[in-house]
């Protein structure tokens, strides 16, 4: 566990600096990540003696109660760089597309996670994972995108725990508890394959990789390898789940502009920053 957590240190050491390498507001960049840490552990750990749906497994080196230290850090970068993507991909809808991002990042991490025995759930669904707890992280990250928007970062900290705990309970007593249940995993399987490509093919005709850039790409992607490599380690043996982790890939391929060029609206905004300054 020690070296899985030094992997997870150094991907989140290099998101925070390449991340303060490139902005012009490292502040604010810090401040917000200061807020997703604090906000992410207070929703966890609260959730956690609420509900005692799940557990993390006591081989983490560093607990802060009942979240592990570097699961507190791991989070808030998986939640600011949905954040980026979903403003770069549109500006409408900011939170719920940053959302949807945090709810695919979580329908891949979570059945890695279990399986390689990071952490396991006290209720049975899609590879040992109940549907409601990936939703819970695609709620939570809405509500501290949506107070990201609105140039309120710090109400995430107890804005955003809140909205988790209001929306899990109703989620929970109006739908999730009906359907409480092994999921079969060959039918999700196809379902998946059937979304990624349908997604893959609609980012390639709407040229969703004009509006990023390499690098934004690039720093998502040590930490999905780090899964990936989880995933043979730990769930090799399991095919659908292999077929299922897989899945999530084409959509990302195709929306990274591997030229490595700067969007139009980038470069625009460089080129006349660069003439104010001339």
């Amino acid at each position: 566990m020690a070296t899985m957590e030094l992997f997870c240190a150094v991907i989140v050491g290099l998101y925070v600096a390449v991340k303060l390498k490139r902005s012009d507001a490292r502040g604010a960049f810090l401040a917000r990540m200061a807020f997703l840490v604090a906000a992410g552990w207070l929703g966890e750990n609260t959730i956690i003696h609420a509900y005692g749906f799940y557990q993390y497994s006591p081989e983490w080196s560093v607990f802060i109660d009942r979240v592990p230290l570097m699961v507190i850090l791991v989070w808030p970068m998986v939640i600011h760089s949905a954040w980026d993507l979903a403003r770069a991909l549109t500006t409408r809808h900011v939170a719920l597309v940053g959302a949807a991002i945090v709810l695919a990042d979580a329908s891949l991490i979570e059945p890695i996670a279990v399986q390689a025995g990071l952490w396991s759930w006290n209720h049975p669904g899609l590879f040992e994972v109940p549907p409601i707890g990936i939703l819970g992280w695609a709620l939570f990250a809405w509500a501290c995108l949506v107070a990201f928007q609105a140039q309120r970062p710090w109400a995430a900290v107890l804005a955003a725990p809140a909205f988790a705990h209001a929306s899990l309970f109703a989620c929970w007593w109006v739908f999730f508890r009906w359907v409480d249940g092994t999921v079969a995993p060959w039918p999700v399987v196809t379902v998946a394959w059937v979304l990624s490509v349908g997604l893959g093919v609609h980012a390639m005709r709407s040229h969703l990789r004009d509006r990023l850039t390499l690098s934004d790409m690039l720093l998502r992607m040590p930490g999905a390898l780090f899964f990936f490599v989880l995933l043979a380690m730990h769930g090799r043996e399991l095919p659908a789940l292999v077929a299922y982790a897989v899945a999530f890939a084409p959509p990302y391929l195709a929306m990274t502009p591997w030229t490595g060029r700067t969007p139009p609206e980038t470069a625009a905004s460089e080129s006349s920053a660069h003439m104010t300054k001339s």
